[in-house]
C-alpha cells in the first residue's frame, strides 16, 4: 500500500465522503481522485516520465493537494518548497535537483523564469488559477483537462523515492532528504492509527503543506483516515480558526506552538463552539509549559507535542494522544520506530544522561540526494543521527535540551544560522557576523545578527534588513542587529556561538534593533 493506492481506494469504496473543503469548493474522494488521475496523465501527456522531479511552490490550496498526489501516482518525485523563497534561495534548490516542471502561482512564477531560461527547470512552469503569461508556461487547468480519468500504468516500489524536502536556506548546504512511498505511508498510517482517526473526523489544515509535519499529520493523515480536510490557505489569525472548528466542525488540528499562543491569547474565543475539537497537535518547536497548562485550563484538553525531521517523514516520538502527557516533553517513540540516546562513539547513555538521539525505522529517509558522503556520516552504524541533544526519564519520556545543530525554529519554520549569515556577509560594509536564536515568547525564537563592521564602515540596522529584503525571506530577516567590535572564539578562532547567547541581553533587543 502506498498514499496513492489509498486515496484510489477511499474514491472507489467512499466516493461521496467529502475530502476536502476550501472557501466555497466542497470535493469528494470521487472527485478528488479523478483530479489526482487526470493531472497524473496529465503530466505524462507533457513528456513527464517516473523519477523527474517537479517543485511544487504553492500556498495551503486544492491544486496543491492534487499536485502533490498526481506527482506520487504518476511516479515522479515532488519538491515541495516554501512559496515566500526568494530567487536566490529558490535558485540553490532547483539547480540542485533539476525538476523537470515547477508548479506555481502567476505571482509567483517569475521567480522562476530566470531559472527556467538558463536549463534548471527542464520542461517549463506551470501556473495556477490564471492563464499562462508566456512561452514556456503551462497552464494547470488545461493540463488537467487533458489527461484521462485512468490510474496511470506505472509500477511502484515502496523503496522508490517519490519526494525531495530541502532544509531551508540559500547556501549550498541546503540538502534534499529523499523519502520513499514506504516512508511517507508507514508515518501518515501509523500517526492516523496513534490519532484514531475516522471518516467522520475534520482536520483543519493552516500550517504549510510544504513542510513535512503539515504533510503527514494533516494532508496525509486525513487521505489515510478517509477524513476530511479543511484547508486554509495560511494563517490569517486565530479568529479564522475558530470559525472554521466552529462551522466546520473541525475534531484536529494541527500547529507549531506559535499558532497555539495567539489561539490562547484571543479575548474572544469563548464566543465559538469548540466542543467538536478533540486533537490539538503540535511540533516544530518546543511547546513551553507554561502554554501547555494555559491550553488545558481554556480548552478543558491537553495539547499532544511530537517531535519528528524531514529526514523521518517527519514523526518520532510523540506524548500519548490519549493518556499521561509529561509537559515539556516529545514523548516516547512512536510504534514501529526505534530511538536512542547515545554518546559521541554511538554508545547507549544511561538514563537521565544527556546525548544524542539516533532514530531507525520504516520512516527514515533513503539518504540525501546526490549527498552520499553526507548520507553515510548520518546514517553511520546503521542509525540516522539527529543532531539533537535529549535525555530519557524514568518513565522513558525524550526530552529535548539543545540542538547539536544551531538551528532556529521560528514560528515553526526553520532557520539555519549559516544561511543568514552568508547573505550578511554579502554587504560590502560588513566584516564578520554571527547569527543566533534570541527566545521570543509568540514565535518562540526570533532571529539576532552580531555584526562586525569593516573599519571605517557604517550602516544602520534598517540598512541591514533592506540588504536582505530580496536574499532572504522575510521570517529570516534578523529582528535584532547588534552592531560589536568583536565576537567571541577559541584560541584556534572557531566561533563560540554558545558565549554569544550571554549577549543577548541588551538594550537592542528590547528596542527592537
Amino acid at each position: 500500500m502506498n498514499l496513492s493506492l489509498r486515496l484510489a481506494e477511499i474514491g472507489r469504496l467512499a466516493p461521496g465522503q467529502e475530502a476536502m473543503v476550501y472557501e466555497n469548493q466542497r470535493i469528494t474522494y470521487a472527485q478528488l481522485n479523478q483530479q489526482v488521475s487526470q493531472l497524473a496523465n496529465g503530466l505524462i501527456n507533457i513528456g513527464l516520465r517516473p523519477g523527474d522531479r517537479v517543485v511544487i511552490a504553492l500556498q495551503n490550496c486544492p491544486e496543491f493537494v492534487v499536485s502533490y498526489h498526481a506527482i506520487l501516482r504518476m511516479k515522479g518525485i515532488v519538491v515541495p518548497i516554501n512559496p515566500c523563497y526568494t530567487s536566490m534561495e529558490i535558485g540553490v534548490i532547483v539547480r540542485d535537483c533539476t525538476p523537470s516542471l515547477v508548479i506555481t502561482n502567476t505571482a509567483k512564477a517569475n521567480n522562476f523564469l530566470p531559472l527556467l531560461e538558463e536549463g534548471a527547470i527542464v520542461k517549463g512552469i506551470m501556473v495556477t488559477r490564471s492563464n499562462p503569461p508566456g512561452s514556456g508556461y503551462y497552464s494547470y487547468k488545461q493540463v488537467l483537462a487533458s489527461g484521462g480519468a485512468g490510474i496511470p500504468d506505472v509500477y511502484h516500489s515502496p523503496d522508490d523515492v517519490v519526494e525531495l524536502l530541502y532544509s531551508s536556506g540559500s547556501t549550498g548546504d541546503t540538502k534534499g532528504a529523499m523519502l520513499t512511498h514506504f516512508n511517507l505511508y508507514s508515518n501518515a498510517l501509523t500517526f492516523s492509527q496513534m490519532c484514531r482517526m475516522t471518516p467522520e473526523d475534520r482536520a483543519l489544515l493552516v500550517a504549510p503543506a510544504y513542510h513535512a509535519a503539515a504533510q503527514t499529520c494533516v494532508m496525509n493523515n486525513a487521505i489515510v483516515a478517509g477524513s476530511t480536510l479543511i484547508i486554509q490557505d495560511s494563517w490569517k489569525g486565530p479568529e479564522e480558526v475558530f470559525k472554521a472548528i466552529q462551522d466546520e466542525k473541525v475534531t484536529f488540528f494541527f500547529g507549531p506552538p506559535t499558532m497555539y499562543s495567539f489561539l490562547i491569547n484571543y479575548p474572544d474565543s469563548n464566543k465559538y463552539d469548540t466542543s467538536s475539537w478533540r486533537i490539538a497537535f503540535t511540533g516544530a518547536a518546543a511547546l513551553p509549559g507554561e502554554l501547555f497548562n494555559m491550553f488545558e485550563e481554556k480548552f478543558g484538553f491537553q495539547i499532544t507535542e511530537g517531535y519528528g525531521l524531514s529526514e523521518t517523514s517527519p514523526l518520532v516520538t510523540c506524548n500519548p494522544v490519549d493518556g499521561h502527557k509529561k509537559p515539556g516533553s516529545i514523548g516516547k517513540p512512536i510504534p514501529g520506530v526505534e530511538a536512542q540516546i547515545v554518546d559521541y562513539e554511538d554508545h547507549p547513555v544511561a538514563m537521565g544522561e544527556v546525548g544524542e538521539i539516533v532514530v531507525r525505522g520504516p520512516s527514515v529517509m533513503k539518504g540525501y540526494y546526490n549527498r552520499e558522503e553526507e548520507t553515510m556520516w548520518v546514517m553511520r552504524n546503521g542509525w540516522f543521527h539527529t543532531g539533537d541533544l535529549a535525555y530519557e526519564d524514568e518513565d522513558g519520556y525524550y526530552f529535548i535540551v539543545d540542538r547539536k545543530k544551531d538551528m532556529i525554529i521560528r514560528g515553526g519554520l526553520n532557520i539555519y544560522p549559516r544561511e543568514v549569515e552568508e547573505i550578511i556577509y554579502m554587504h560590502p560594509n560588513v566584516f564578520e557576523v554571527a547569527v543566533v536564536g534570541v527566545p521570543d515568547p509568540v514565535m518562540g525564537e526570533e532571529v539576532m545578527a552580531f555584526v562586525l563592521l569593516r573599519e571605517g564602515g557604517s550602516m544602520d540596522p534598517d540598512d541591514l534588513r533592506k540588504f536582505c529584503a530580496d536574499k532572504l525571506a522575510r521570517y529570516k530577516i534578523p529582528k535584532y542587529i547588534r552592531f560589536v567590535d568583536n565576537l567571541p572564539k577559541t584560541t584556534a578562532g572557531k566561533l563560540l556561538r554558545r558565549e554569544l547567547k550571554g549577549w543577548i541581553n541588551s538594550p537592542e533587543i528590547s528596542n527592537g534593533q
